[in-house]
């Protein structure tokens, strides 16, 4: 009757932790800027408006490669019946019910192994790492991160009693993780991986004969998929998005070694080290055949196969296209290893010498050797949120002494779980959860900063939905290199009146979004490879750039983020290009501005220059020098340089200002006669 009580106090717990986590990640959130993440968040929520409009796999009107279905369709229901602001909130009050209640299949996969108070304690390491601040975001580890625990739980059942039901429940639940990430498909290497574990520890075939009808399934499947994708364009299609990673000409085998040991160092930063050792010890009895206890075989198979195969898949993706750890990738690795943890607990800390010492030493080489230099930037934060409160350390201490208390603190925790007494294990595992917690409070709040610091300069104060706000529609969004990258995904993300994209050929747009490349003529209208005008009623544009129409709105001037709107008549064309100044409109010494005049006619080009060092300043035209004063600090010099004689609107003309030393300017302006 106590244990029946028991189980039912805790599945009340249970409900409560997921409430209490769902309820903190969600006020965490608020503060947050997202989208934050350029271009995956946005890719994930324009697709999802997509979708649930029935248009498909596109962004403004132009197919995408398929990344995930599941998860921009989750992203993307809650814009049907409101604005993106309220859409977005919607979305991160469901991210963080999602990921927290994926305490709920760890505590009923641990609840028979360890008993009810053990198995919420690993629910609640699942819901306290630093990971689930993701649920802020729109990431597909939001979603992820559930999914997959479910579908290595549904492995570990299949293995310990395989029945046909259990077996379509675990090809199902691949099937959903399939289709809420890519990455899923290293659950077949991971399902291989786990029978080869429990046939070694069986000394049998047996656990492969169990489960023929999962593997010829998955073998069926399988082939028919890339024998199709092959058939639609080789083999980079059988893998969407990530059809790069085919090209096996492209990896170095010192680097993919080199990535799969980061990435194992950032399974010990998840996981705060030790439940790894107690993973690692369970692994070694259960090899050694000596594991009685079928649920336990069946989890530490699943937990140490699922664990190697995803850092290797991980490690290899990453060897190419990211220089420090991804740890967002591995997120779904750690319940299962915190499960195996609450076991080894449960069972009172078995360490087997001189196997512990071993696997400890190994545990904490792998953090150790990390190149903490690379895994505590900025630039890593993003992906690897455990390691922000690492990097908050270091900024505060000299390199050689964070150094030594990063390598002295792993050190003394991983040698204090080999050494400490049996009675000490609820401090241990105290520790576990307070660096957890710990974590995850700093990261939600470097998250919050820096994403506010980023929308600050990207928006510069104005309101996100700026373009929509003045009613335009059907606007054309020009892309020319002059406004970090970025900004083109975030307007497209914030503006539903933004249909189309056009990019200069010179200018770089990273990502997957559907864009016209264009040319300036010399008459400024705009052209597509074919030499076909872009038509378009209403364009966005850098103010670098004068459009033949009327302004109706400009945002943040003079700062990253300025941007015209224009009211144009079509074909689009471009009146003038200023390159060269800064955001504020000052030119260094020693630096040239280029000022781009299209279909240039007789007129002049009028200046407003401010004078700050006293250092000459000059206007060249067709490398003659028109104008050329020295400034005195503090006052205005309003030059007019006339088009060249034979201007006659056929061609542009290009002026080039140069300075000496600083000069401001607030007007760069082609006035035209008549």
């Amino acid at each position: 009757m106590r244990r029946r009580l028991g189980s039912h106090g805790a599945v009340l717990a249970l409900g409560a932790l997921v409430i209490a986590s769902t309820i903190v990640r969600f006020v965490l959130s608020r503060g947050v800027d997202a989208p934050w993440i350029a271009p995956d968040e946005h890719l994930y929520g324009l697709v999802g408006r997509s979708l649930v409009h029935g248009d498909g796999l596109t962004i403004v009107g132009g197919s995408v490669p398929y990344y995930s279905l599941l998860y921009p369709l989750f992203v993307g229901i809650a814009s049907l019946v409101t604005d993106v602001a309220t859409a977005l909130t919607i979305t991160q009050a469901a991210q963080a019910l999602a990921m927290s209640a994926t305490a709920i299949p760890v505590f009923f996969w641990a609840r028979p192994l360890t008993g009810p108070r053990l198995a919420l304690f690993a629910s609640t390491l699942t819901v306290l790492i630093p990971g689930l601040a993701y649920s802020a975001l729109l990431m597909s580890e939001a979603l992820y991160y559930p999914v997959a625990v479910v579908a290595a739980w549904a492995l570990a059942r299949c293995l310990r009693e395989p029945t046909l039901l259990r077996q379509l429940v675990l090809v199902a639940a691949v099937g959903v993780a399939l289709a809420t990430r890519t990455q899923a498909v290293g659950f077949a290497a991971a399902i291989i991986v786990a029978l080869g574990v429990l046939a070694f520890a069986e000394r049998s075939t047996a656990p492969f004969r169990r489960l023929l009808p999962t593997l010829v399934a998955f073998g069926a499947v399988g082939t028919v998929w890339i024998a199709d994708r092959l058939a639609s364009g080789g083999a980079g299609e059988a893998l969407g998005a990530y059809a790069t990673l085919a090209e096996a000409e492209e990896y170095s085998a010192t680097d993919v070694a080199s990535s799969v040991a980061w990435q194992a160092g950032a399974v010990v930063i998840l996981t705060v080290g030790v439940p790894l050792m107690a993973l690692g010890v369970l692994a070694w009895e259960l090899l050694r055949g000596r594991e009685g206890d079928h649920g336990v075989r069946a989890l530490v198979a699943t937990a140490l196969a699922y664990l190697v195969v995803t850092i290797v898949e991980v490690g290899v993706f990453a060897s190419r296209f990211i220089e420090h750890i991804t740890e967002r990738q591995l997120l779904s690795v750690a319940p299962p290893v915190f499960i195996a943890f609450a076991v080894w607990l449960g069972r009172g800390m078995p360490r087997p010498q001189p196997a512990t010492s071993v696997i400890a030493i190994a545990v904490a080489a792998s953090a150790l050797l990390l190149p903490v230099e690379r895994i505590t930037t900025r630039a890593a934060a993003a992906d690897a949120l455990s390691t922000v409160p690492l990097e908050y350390l270091r900024r505060q201490l000299s390199e050689v002494t964070f150094e030594t208390v990063y390598a002295g603190t792993a050190a003394a925790f991983l040698l204090f779980a080999v050494l400490a007494p049996r009675r000490v294990a609820p401090a241990i595992a105290g520790i576990v959860a307070v660096a957890l917690a710990a974590g995850s409070l700093v990261a939600s709040h470097e998250m919050r900063t820096r994403s506010q610091f980023d929308r600050q300069t990207l928006f510069a104060g104005a309101p996100v939905d700026w373009i929509d706000a003045s009613g335009a529609h059907g606007v054309a969004f020009l892309v020319t290199g002059d406004r970090i990258w970025p900004s083109v995904w975030h307007h497209m993300f914030w503006n539903r009146s933004i249909t189309s994209v056009v990019r200069l050929r010179s200018a770089r747009s990273p990502g997957v979004v559907p864009q016209t490349v264009v040319t300036i003529r010399d008459d400024g209208v705009l052209v597509n490879a074919e030499g076909e005008p872009i038509e378009a009623t209403q364009l966005v544009a850098p103010t670098t750039m004068l459009a033949a129409g009327e302004p109706v709105t400009t945002i943040a001037q003079n700062t990253e983020a300025a941007f015209t709107l224009w009211s144009v008549e079509p074909p689009l064309r471009i009146l003038q290009r200023v390159r060269g100044l800064k955001q504020n409109g000052d030119l260094y010494g020693g630096e040239t501005a280029i000022v781009e005049v299209f279909a240039c006619g007789p007129g002049e080009l009028q200046l407003t220059l401010l004078g700050k060092q006293g250092l000459p300043t000059r206007i060249r035209l067709n490398g003659r020098i028109m104008a050329e004063l020295a400034i005195p600090p503090e006052t205005v010099w309003r030059p007019a340089v006339r088009a060249p004689a034979g201007a006659d609107g056929s061609r542009p003309c290009v002026y080039v200002l140069e300075t000496d030393g600083l000069v401001g300017s607030t007007r760069i302006e082609f006035v035209r006669s008549g």
